[in-house]
Order: C-alpha cells, then structure tokens, then sequence
C-alpha cells in the first residue's frame, strides 16, 4: 500500500501536477523544506507551496528514485529548470525522507542545496 503512495508522488512530481501530490499526505502530516527551514501542516499551504514550485520557468523533475523499507523511505530527485532573472538553466539534486503511515506520508523532509537556483 506504501509502493503505491511513493508511485503517486513520483507521477505527480513528473507531471507537475499539486493537486495529485498533496492526496498521497495524510490527513494529518508535516512537510519540512531544510533548506527554507519551512515547515507546513495544512493542505492548503502545501497545494500553495507545490502551485509555487511548479510555476516556475521550465521547471521540471526528473531521475526520481524510491528507495522504501516498510514505513520509511527516501527519493532521490533531480529539480531543474531556468533562472527567471538570468535564463540560465540550473539542476539541483536532492532527496526525500518519508515516513509512512497508513498508505499515506504523514511526514516528509525535503534535503538539497538551493544555490544553483537561486545564484
């Protein structure tokens, strides 16, 4: 049941799609950005925080990975596009802890080096 969760939240990075990837949480889950040190709990903010991450110029994900064991697992995940100021293209590679609950992720950490996308 947890396979399938991982599946949905590759296929919803894949297609870019914010809708689809905030019904593979749980009802209740945390979604931990290390990077911004952001932290969300409700499902409207994550919709926000994905329709944000989607929206920029030629962003994609790509080369996702799941490595799962039982009620925890990690995705590996390349995130690139173009700079808005600049166009220069940027790929950052980063990774996912999850922890699992019912078929569902009720927590999330995500870990990656912001700086080729922002400098």
């Amino acid at each position: 049941m947890s396979g399938k969760a991982l599946k949905e939240a590759k296929e919803a990075l894949e297609g870019l799609d914010a809708d689809r990837i905030v019904n593979v949480y749980a009802n209740e889950f945390l979604f931990e950005d290390a990077s911004s040190k952001e932290c969300i709990t409700d499902r409207k903010a994550l919709r926000e925080y994905f329709q944000q991450l989607f929206a920029l110029p030629q962003v994609s994900f790509s080369d996702i990975r799941i490595f799962e064991a039982g009620s925890f697992a990690t995705i590996e995940w390349i995130w690139s596009g173009v700079k808005r100021d600049t166009g220069k293209p940027y790929r950052v590679k980063g990774a996912s802890v999850i922890e699992l609950r019912e078929g569902k992720i009720s927590r999330e950490t995500i870990y990656y080096d912001p700086r080729p996308a922002l400098s």
